[in-house]
């Protein structure tokens, strides 16, 4: 059975994992504003608004950081209250809405990624003010993630009904003393009979074409842009070397950073909606959910830090340079030991 060890390593892991992902984007984010190629063009501002709303995700992950969890039928984001019940409900499910908000923002990166190589395209849908939609979508897909959250996943009788004992069996924690969003898709009613819930089905259904959409924008556009890249950019003069490069660069990175989420958050969370809809308990000692979350954030900066050469120079040369100032203050520090011993002498 879990512990409440188990439940505080969650919460160690989400505060270190935070503090590690605010270092790692605040760097990424000057390398971004100061160490860009100028051929990255307007894409560098996208890969700047990501780091921005991975930042803030962060921040969340430090502040409303959510434990999840299967219990049979039923999902559970939860959260002990160390606020208002009010506040800690609207907290789990800004931390919901996090979620939507990075399937949103990885297609955007897509189709911008086929935008930058396809000119047809490009002119078509992200010329000009056409652009804002990359940055206006991905709040769009979270407001309505969390309002399915809010809506259909929120508390009822029938939910802190079934979730009491699991969460004093498992946690020692009173369901009065959390705050939780949920879905319970086989209730069993007084008479003993199990029947679907609407709402659980209804709003996981909903959750289910948000993910649908993201994963298929990033496979057919994810497609187009390696199709180009390996065929289309042969023929370039050899004056456009640095942009083939560059383009590789790129996708490479957004490949590698594709993959990190997919992992670490699209998997795990598909593993806790599936089994509770198919009534099968996962019967997890340790769950691993949370920690996958919270990890994604700290290591997502690094495939831009170190695929993308211009940034992985920056970072090499910064390396150097404190190690040069290492070994200068060294060298200082044994030149003065030196002068003393001298002037000791002399004395």
């Amino acid at each position: 059975m879990l512990t409440e060890e188990w439940y505080e390593l969650e919460g160690w892991t989400q505060d270190i994992c935070g503090i590690i992902s605010i270092v790692n984007n605040l760097f990424l984010m000057y390398l971004i504003l100061i160490k860009s190629p100028v051929a990255l063009g307007s894409y560098k501002w996208l890969m700047m608004f990501t780091t921005c709303f991975e930042l803030a995700y962060a921040l969340v992950n430090l502040i409303a950081g959510s434990s999840v969890r299967t219990f049979g039928s039923a999902w559970i984001v939860f959260q002990k209250s160390r606020y208002r019940h009010e506040i800690t409900l609207f907290l789990i499910v800004v931390y919901c809405a996090c979620f939507g908000f990075s399937l949103a923002i990885i297609a955007c990166h897509f189709v911008c990624r086929y935008g930058s190589v396809e000119l047809e395209f490009r002119n078509k849908y992200l010329s000009g003010y056409k652009q804002i939609f990359l940055y206006v979508f991905p709040f769009f897909i979270s407001i309505v993630w969390g309002i399915i959250c809010w809506v259909y996943c929120g508390e009822t009788p029938q939910r802190t009904d079934y979730l009491r004992n699991k969460m004093m069996d498992n946690y020692h924690l009173k369901i009065e003393d959390v705050g939780y969003v949920s879905s319970y898709y086989w209730p069993v009613d007084e008479n003993g009979q199990v029947h679907p819930d609407f709402d659980s089905f209804f709003g996981t259904s909903l959750m289910w074409v948000i993910v649908g959409i993201s994963v298929m924008s990033v496979l057919y556009f994810g497609i187009g842009c390696y199709t180009w890249i390996s065929k289309k950019l042969e023929f370039m003069s050899s004056q456009s070397v640095a942009m083939k490069s560059l383009q590789k660069q790129l996708f490479n990175a957004l490949v590698v950073q594709s993959a990190i989420p997919f992992i670490l958050m699209y998997v795990p969370i598909g593993m806790a909606f599936v089994f509770p809809m198919l009534n099968i308990e996962l019967n997890l000692k340790y769950p691993f959910i949370s920690l996958t979350v919270a990890i994604y954030p700290a290591i997502d900066p690094l495939p831009s830090i170190l695929i993308i050469a211009s940034y992985r120079k920056a970072c090499i040369d910064m390396i150097r340079s404190l190690k040069c100032w290492g070994d200068k203050g060294k060298v200082t520090a044994n030149n003065t030991r030196v002068d003393s011993i001298a002037m000791f002498t002399i004395k």
